[in-house]
């Protein structure tokens, strides 16, 4: 298994807790969006009036200083008919409650607040927010992301002919070359695809309320990787499943090396524990030979050396590392390994 295979390019986690710096509602935070980055304007027409058709859910905790941009994107998307923007707070303590009551984007999108800090994770505020959803048409999106203005259409459109959707997501708009350098995300093209089934990323999908209901939402003792257990399920049980391979999705990377560490570890915990659930389903396994060989290449390249000798910047070494060793725990626990 080559060194970053595992690195899926899906939801970046819930509990990645951020410092709120106090600035009022609809501040711009230094470094985020620039009134340039997203051409469209604002809607013109009030997608409060009438019954909404969409409901867009966004699992949150304490990222109240990054959720304006996904907002201001969600007030620019050229869907024609009015949708809802469930804020589904997983118990965060950055005031997010009050944030979003007062919120000045409220003339421009129909904003509800949930609350959803019942369990810690995306899984359990993706759920409480489908329920209180009161549409037929579900999409979903990240609190920390920024979409682009055709994201709704194209991904709602995509529900007239498949039972899950799901879209690409880049990383130019929202990252520096530094930390883009440090963490590899594949191109569209090879997103959303495994060497099991293929699956819609859980900062860009969509699918509609009954399917998702039937399905039992998404798995809550799942804590990464979570959207590919769901998009797995939802194939197994005969829905179909489309990707749309284009970049829809502004998506924002972690910066620091405890953030790098926590969420790679994760996933690859969270890709173990869900491929050993298929197991039974012919899902491979993960290669304990392979991962060996990988982590001793590390090891050999370990950041006590320059970064000109190496080639690997800290960071993406700390992300391989922790993924890595992540496969081996939840391999062990969960029967996802072999030699």
């Amino acid at each position: 298994m080559p060194l970053v295979d595992f690195l899926d390019y899906r939801s970046a986690g819930l509990h990645h807790s951020r410092a709120t710096s106090g600035r009022p509602a609809c501040a711009r935070s230094d470094g985020r969006l620039r009134d340039d980055d997203y051409k469209a304007p604002l809607l013109k027409s009030d997608t409060r009036a009438g019954n909404p058709v969409v409901s867009v859910i966004i699992p949150v905790h304490n990222a109240k200083d990054v959720l304006d941009d996904q907002l201001r994107a969600l007030a620019r998307q050229d869907y024609e008919h009015p949708f809802t923007v469930i804020i589904s707070d997983n118990g965060s303590t950055d005031g997010l409650r009050e944030h979003i009551e007062n919120h000045c984007l409220r003339g421009a999108l129909d904003l509800k607040y949930v609350d959803a800090e019942g369990k810690p994770g995306a899984s359990f505020a993706r759920n409480r927010g489908a329920d209180a959803a009161r549409t037929e048409l579900l999409a979903f999106c990240d609190a920390d992301d920024a979409v682009h203005p055709t994201w709704l259409r194209r991904i709602v459109a995509g529900l007239d002919e498949y039972g899950l959707v799901g879209t690409g997501l880049e990383t130019e708009t929202l990252n520096s070359v530094a930390t883009r350098a440090s963490t590899p995300f594949a191109p569209p093209s090879d997103q959303g695809k495994s060497t099991f089934l293929p699956f819609a990323i859980g900062a860009s999908m969509a699918c509609r309320r009954s399917t998702y209901r039937e399905l039992g939402g998404m798995l809550e003792h799942v804590h990464a990787s979570e959207d590919m257990e769901f998009s797995w399920r939802a194939q197994h049980a005969g829905c179909r499943l489309h990707f749309i391979a284009e970049p829809l999705v502004s998506y924002r990377l972690r910066t620091g090396h405890r953030e790098n560490w926590k969420q790679a570890g994760a996933l690859g915990y969270g890709s173990a524990h869900v491929r050993g659930l298929y197991r039974a389903h012919g899902c491979p396994p993960f290669r304990a030979r392979s991962i060996s060989v990988a982590l001793l290449m590390l090891g050999v390249r370990n950041p006590l050396l320059p970064t000109a000798v190496t080639k690997m910047p800290t960071r993406l070494w700390l992300r391989l590392v922790a993924a890595h060793l992540g496969l081996v725990r939840g391999g062990r626990r969960y029967g996802s390994l072999a030699w």
